[in-house]
């Protein structure tokens, strides 16, 4: 019972009907009263609510049935990717095998991108190989001067016997 001693009803008629209840809840605590346009859920069925008339502790909520909602839609086909668009390999990110890749292109390469790439198109390699070499191609050719930055960090941390002594 709450405060006031009284039980708080709501009851929720079927839709299209001012008799037929579909839903009645009893609680010791007011309801929300819904409003025109809410949707309400009965025992698994979506109903719109129409109209509403509140008396003292009892809410009459009159509804309309929805339809029931549709499955998604299938999604379009992914279109084909043009002939002269290259697909980049997904590559797993790894700080060592980064730093790995940046000897390799400085040490192996001598800083060109565009042979390590003609190489690995000849040769075949990692995709992760591919991807590092196409997006460090394209920094390079943004910013000339990583190269040099690029240089220093290879030559600061020699990896190779005999390498720059």
């Amino acid at each position: 019972m709450s405060k006031t001693g009284h039980l708080h009803v709501l009851v929720v008629f079927a839709p299209r009907s001012r008799k037929r209840v579909a839903g009645r809840y009893v609680s010791c605590r007011p309801w929300l009263v819904p409003h025109a346009g809410d949707v309400v859920l009965v025992h698994g069925a979506r109903l719109l609510v129409v109209g509403v008339s509140v008396a003292e502790n009892r809410i009459a909520v009159y509804t309309r049935g929805l339809r029931p909602r549709l499955p998604p839609a299938p999604r379009p086909p992914i279109p084909s990717v043009a002939s002269n668009v290259v697909t980049m390999p997904i590559g797993r990110r790894s700080v060592v095998v980064d730093f790995l890749r940046y000897h390799v292109l400085v040490r192996v390469f001598n800083g060109d991108a565009n042979a390590w790439l003609a190489h690995i198109k000849a040769n075949g390699a990692d995709a992760g190989d591919v991807r590092f070499a196409r997006l460090l191609r394209t920094r390079l050719r943004a910013d000339p001067t990583l190269i040099s930055a690029i240089r220093r960090m290879v030559d600061a941390t020699p990896l190779w016997a005999g390498v720059g002594a």
